[in-house]
């Protein structure tokens, strides 16, 4: 999942490490608090991760989810063709 997050500094970018951090279920991925943006893997809901944000005490906004490979596998798509494995 990527969020947009607002992040005026690096209190803040401190503040929103912490709060994914202290979920076990939400593994932060990229932070990147010049560009106010967050991407997580998670098993969790994005409105759960989006909640987990705004408790750090900055706005956030999901951008996009992407999918896993696995979901693509055999699809003829990236991971489908034959020198895809």
């Amino acid at each position: 999942l990527e969020f947009a997050v607002q992040m005026s500094c690096h209190g803040c970018a401190d503040a929103v490490r912490a709060a994914l951090d202290a979920a076990p279920d939400v593994k932060l991925l990229e932070l990147r608090p010049q560009e106010q943006s967050v991407l997580v893997e998670t098993t969790a809901a994005a409105e759960r991760v989006r909640e987990l944000l705004e408790n750090s005490g900055c706005r956030a906004v999901l951008k996009g989810m992407g999918g896993s490979p696995e979901g693509q596998w055999g699809s003829g798509g990236f991971w489908g063709g034959p020198e895809g494995v």
